[in-house]
């Protein structure tokens, strides 16, 4: 196993060479010290610590915090401070930079590691999250349908970008208002007034699908919508909020072609293939003739003109809120 490697921040050149040889001797790889601010910046560009160890006070025009308020902006590291003050002004702007943790001077060196290890731990999982929502949000970008999502009180906390162009609405200029501003919760006509299905999700704790619900734009026009509503549940089996997905009703109602001709073209382009088309049965991507791979949607769009719409099968939806 990969030692992790540390870089340690100490103006005084004897106390840094200390640490650095205690760290050595716990399996931890040391390769080089910076007594500055600026130095330490340049030093974690060049070796790419795991985790920096971080006197608060320093010499130069950067102390501990600042130097570390710039590194949050260049780099993805955890910071620990060493530091002989504890007053409260110190911690604020300690905790201003979310450090991996804050140890007083003097410490003992087999007190180190099980600060290291945890920072190292909760850091290794911080990256974990953090990819997963990239991953979550670039699937919803991609998704065709709209998405919003609501907190408890039924009041707007997320819009995709899809959400964003049915609506009219910026997400930045729709945060916190209520499902009302933009829906009507309407069912063919003004007669047929149905209950917020946010609401409904939340309250029930189940899927609640809407068909032809109202949905009026920023620039005041209306369309009939259609989708579903569910609700969020934490661990602790308590809802915090809810996610609706739904797409324009119309839009579906007049296909720009009609099926046969699809499933005709769809045909030809298959019957036109080589032969056998060579399918990867792990990733179900297939090759086009420039021998690129495509993944199977994208290849029958390209061949047939027939568009995907995104979303998600009852058995998948099941399986995302099994508490529905």
């Amino acid at each position: 196993m990969v030692p992790a490697k540390i870089l340690v921040v100490e103006d005084e050149t004897i106390v840094a060479r200390d640490i650095q040889q205690s760290l050595t001797r716990l399996g931890y790889d040391v390769p080089t010290t910076a007594t500055s601010g600026e130095e330490a910046i340049r030093k974690t560009k060049e070796i790419d610590p795991d985790l920096i160890l971080m006197d608060i006070v320093l010499k130069g025009q950067m102390d501990g915090v600042e130097t570390v308020r710039q590194i949050n902006r260049q780099f993805d590291v955890p910071v620990i401070y060493l530091t002989a003050y504890a007053d409260d002004s110190t911690l604020e702007r300690a905790k201003t930079t979310s450090p991996a943790g804050y140890m007083l001077k003097p410490f003992h060196p087999n007190e180190l590691r099980p600060t290291i290890e945890l920072a190292l731990h909760r850091a290794q999982i911080d990256r974990h999250l953090k990819e997963s929502l990239q991953w979550l949000a670039t699937t919803v970008r991609c998704m065709n349908d709209a998405m919003i999502t609501t907190n408890r009180g039924g009041r707007l906390t997320y819009m995709s970008q899809a959400a964003q162009a049915l609506t009219g609405w910026l997400q930045q200029d729709a945060m916190g208002a209520e499902l009302t501003t933009m829906f009507s919760f309407e069912e063919d006509g003004p007669a047929q007034v149905i209950e917020n299905p946010a609401m409904q999700a939340m309250m029930e704790c189940r899927i609640v699908r809407f068909d032809r619900v109202t949905l009026r734009a920023k620039d005041g026009t209306t369309r009939p919508v259609a989708g579903s509503a569910a609700p969020v549940i934490n661990d602790a089996g308590v809802v915090i909020g809810s996610v609706l997905v739904f797409h324009d009703a119309q839009a579906l109602e007049r296909p720009d072609r009609g099926f046969e001709s699809i499933r005709s073209e769809l045909r030809q382009a298959v019957a036109r293939a080589p032969g056998v088309i060579n399918l990867c049965a792990w990733c179900k991507r297939v090759p086009g003739v420039s021998g690129e791979w495509y993944d199977l949607d994208t290849f029958i769009t390209e061949h047939s003109g027939l568009q995907f719409n995104g979303g998600l099968c009852p058995a998948c939806l099941q399986k995302c809120f099994p508490h529905s």
